[in-house]
Order: structure tokens, then C-alpha cells, then sequence
């Protein structure tokens, strides 16, 4: 009750940019029904007017002032969700071993977790490290999509052997790029915990 009384104490929260966060919300189940169907163009289509109003939230917000509490927390958890939806997608298509899935969420499963039993869901927050490898790891997964894409296309058409081998290719490049998402989201996670280390040990202080 702590976190929802924080977000919606006021009529603040009934803002534009909220209203965009949720449309980018409500297309991730879109997502995963054409992602698991094989849909893979039309799959790449919709994560990309995702990706825009992602980025649309964020301008409407600053060029009107029309920011809030629950906007401020909900923009960086619609972004891991977004991440999240992708992967379990890719996953459940078999385009994306659950290993690796696992190993992206536990850290900030185990930390979301420790942050709203101690601090009643404080945001992550945002640093560069974080930014950078959640650029990767997105990036890295739309590559493994494309790439899957171009295959299921273009395999064992005639004249369209480069297109096919551009695929691969292309899949074999994203698990570097992935690679580079996962160094980096580990970093990121010691970052964060560290942080709520230190956050934790100035509440016993104070208290």
C-alpha cells in the first residue's frame, strides 16, 4: 500500500505521457502472440511503435511539464518489461535459450524484490551503465528477431542465398551483442545494489 498511496496520493498521474506508457504496455501481449506464431515481420512492427512511444512519452512529458510520481516510476519498469516481454517471447518461439533468460532476470528479480520489501519499491535508478546495457541487450534481441526473421523467409529460396546467410549472420552477431547486454547488466546490478546497501545501512542510522 506504501508504493500505490506514493503514485497516486493525487490526480497528477492522469497525465499524456502516462496515457502513452500504457498503450506501449498494452501492445507487449501483441508481441508475444505474433512472436510465438512466427509472425516474425509483423512481430518486429509492432516492437517498433513500442520503441516510438517510448521515446514519445518522454518528449510529450518534457515539452509540457506534465510529469509525475507514478510516471517517474513507471517509465524505467515499462522499459524492463518491455525487455523482459521480448525475451520470454524469443524464448517461447525457441529463438532464445532459457538460460540466458534467466541469467538477465535474477538480478533484478532478487533486487526488485529486496527494494520493495525494504523501501516500498524505489525505483532503479537510472545511470549510464544501466542505460548503455539495456541498449544492448534490447538491440541485441531485435538483432536475434531480425535475423530469425530473414531466415524463415529466405531459406531455400532460389537467388536468395545472401539474404539467408545475412540472417545468420546476423543471429550470430546479436549473441555478442547479448554477451556485451549481459557483462554489462551484471555491472549495473552491483551498481544497484550497492546502492541499496548503502541506502539501508543510513536508514538504521538515522533510525
Amino acid at each position: 500500500m506504501q508504493l500505490v498511496d506514493r503514485l497516486f496520493r493525487t490526480d497528477e498521474w492522469r497525465t499524456v505521457p502516462n496515457a502513452i506508457t500504457a498503450v506501449r504496455l498494452l501492445l507487449l501481449p501483441v508481441f508475444v502472440v505474433l512472436v510465438v506464431g512466427a509472425h516474425y515481420w509483423s512481430s518486429l512492427l509492432v516492437i517498433a511503435v513500442v520503441f516510438f512511444t517510448d521515446f514519445l512519452d518522454g518528449f510529450v512529458a518534457r515539452r509540457t511539464g506534465a510529469t509525475s510520481e507514478l510516471g517517474r516510476w513507471l517509465d524505467p519498469v515499462a522499459d524492463r518489461l518491455t525487455v523482459i516481454v521480448v525475451m520470454v517471447s524469443l524464448a517461447l518461439g525457441d529463438l532464445l535459450n532459457w538460460p540466458v533468460v534467466v541469467l538477465i532476470l535474477l538480478p533484478d528479480v532478487l533486487l526488485s524484490l529486496y527494494a520493495l520489501v525494504r523501501f516500498g519499491g524505489a525505483p532503479f535508478p537510472v545511470t549510464r551503465v544501466g542505460k548503455v546495457r539495456t541498449a544492448l541487450i534490447f538491440v541485441g534481441l531485435l538483432m536475434l528477431l531480425v535475423g530469425h526473421a530473414a531466415v524463415d523467409q529466405w531459406r531455400g529460396v532460389a537467388g536468395s542465398e545472401g539474404l539467408d546467410v545475412a540472417g545468420q549472420v546476423m543471429i550470430l552477431v546479436s549473441a555478442f551483442v547479448l554477451l556485451l547486454g549481459l557483462i554489462g547488466h551484471y555491472v549495473a546490478a552491483v551498481i544497484y545494489g550497492r546502492a541499496l546497501v548503502a541506502r539501508h545501512r543510513e536508514d538504521r542510522r538515522a533510525g
